[in-house]
């Protein structure tokens, strides 16, 4: 990587400097241990009878050469650390405010990325008015690209139940179906599950839903397996259905990133309006 090349000195040249040091360091220790460093002391010693006994004694050559290979080794990694600090700054730099925070795997972050392209390839990255879009500022993508299928699946499956719930929180203000209780003017999202299910096991418009539910849901465990072991980036949140379906690779990528950034926007929508309608005790369109 550019960032980590033009960091600075690079290990091959520091690990050769250490050596240079400690053969230099060794060497003089040595040469100044044999003359000056070798010092004449003197040792008092008691004998018997009470004499006192007085001899030189020479100090170790050893002693020298330690000290040398101590210090070298000292600048060494000194040098070293340095240089990896340098390196990890210039990392850094390129990385987002959140990726700074990822900690020592900041590096392969960044090498994954520049292999496997943003997000695995996943679409939902183009058309997004100025080049590509790639926000992934937590960078889940790169963590934990095994998951990537799952969370596709699971964001295409919330969104299209919070489009299909907002038209459900607009319509019934306009047309209700005249079924006991769908057509009770009382009834809205609030008092909506209370009313349309009971008192009995089994009773209520709400049981049908369920029984839908249940269809669909099982006929995705037989695509994908009851552990989602089918589950890859190319079918996530694919159920088959083929309905006006583009004809060209760039118009099939269209239609899928239209549906992604639909349900994105429901899924705001929904949430903002079930809480302010609670929270202004307004139940019907507008919510306000």
């Amino acid at each position: 990587m550019a960032a980590r090349q033009n960091s600075g000195p690079s290990f091959v040249t520091v690990a050769a400097a250490a050596a240079g040091a400690c053969t230099l360091a060794s060497t003089v220790g040595f040469a100044v241990g044999r003359g000056a460093i070798q010092q004449q002391s003197t040792t008092t010693s008691v004998g018997l009878r009470g004499a006192v006994r007085q001899g030189p004694v020479e100090s170790n050559d050893a002693i020298s050469t330690v000290l040398g290979l101590v210090g070298a080794s000292t600048l060494a990694a000194a040098a070293m650390q340095a240089v990896s600090r340098r390196q990890r700054t210039a990392v850094k730099a390129a990385l987002t405010p959140f990726e700074r925070t990822a900690g020592p795997d900041c590096v392969e972050i960044i090498e994954r990325r520049e292999s496997n392209g943003f997000a695995l390839g996943m679409v939902g990255s183009n058309y997004a008015g100025w080049d590509r879009y790639e926000f992934d500022p937590l960078c889940l993508s790169e963590r934990w690209p095994e998951h990537l299928p799952w969370y596709r699946e699971a964001e295409l499956k919330h969104g299209r139940v919070a489009m299909l719930a907002y038209v459900g929180l607009i319509v019934p203000d306009m047309v209700r179906i005249p079924v006991e209780p769908l057509d009770n003017p009382a009834l809205d999202f609030v008092n909506a599950h209370k009313m349309l299910i009971g008192p009995g096991l089994g009773e209520g418009p709400m049981w049908n839903l369920l029984l839908v539910s249940g269809i669909l849901e099982s006929i995705r465990f037989k695509q994908l397996g009851l552990a989602f072991e089918k589950l890859t980036i190319e079918n996530a949140g694919d159920l088959g259905i083929k309905l006006f379906a583009p004809t060209t690779p760039e118009g099939w990528e269209q239609m899928r990133i239209k549906e992604l950034k639909n349900g994105r926007l429901a899924m705001l929508a929904v949430s903002g309006a079930l809480t302010q309608g609670v929270v202004w005790n307004a139940h019907h369109f507008p919510f306000s």
